[in-house]
């Protein structure tokens, strides 16, 4: 990877792990290559406190949500404005309908991972598997 790119990592959102799995060892291990500063981590997952630099975590909706971070492909420019938090991918609209119709299926979960991720809401609305996740 070069500097300025943005490195996606999805499918690991609450509903995608399922659970949402701890990003500091990759963000480790791009400030340990020292692109820390000079690209963005974008992603579903989450980041602790220790995470630095433009690392943009708990990207809602998820990808296995059908989240446009699903979407997203090699070469694809994508805007971030931290001043307004918000992201645009600068793909058109048709071409995204494109993708998401020919879009994989996932593999089926089963037994409780299969409950959980049926019944977990957005990580904006706390990630947690009760009726109030789904209000909004």
């Amino acid at each position: 990877y070069q500097p300025g790119q943005v490195l996606v990592i999805r499918y690991e959102g609450p509903r995608g792990g399922p659970g949402m799995r701890e990003m500091l060892g990759v963000t480790a291990l791009i400030y340990g290559q020292g692109m820390g500063e000079k690209v963005a981590l974008l992603t579903d997952g989450r980041f602790s406190g220790a995470t630095r630099g433009m690392m943009i975590g708990y990207v809602s909706p998820e990808a296995a949500a059908g989240g446009p971070l699903a979407l997203v492909r090699n070469g694809d420019r994508i805007r971030i404005d931290a001043s307004s938090a918000m992201l645009t991918l600068m793909v058109p609209k048709a071409e995204l309908a494109r993708r998401k119709a020919k879009a994989p299926k996932r593999a089926p979960l089963t037994g409780v991972l299969e409950k959980y991720a049926a019944l977990v809401g957005s990580a904006h609305l706390g990630a947690v598997t009760h009726s109030g996740a789904k209000r909004r």
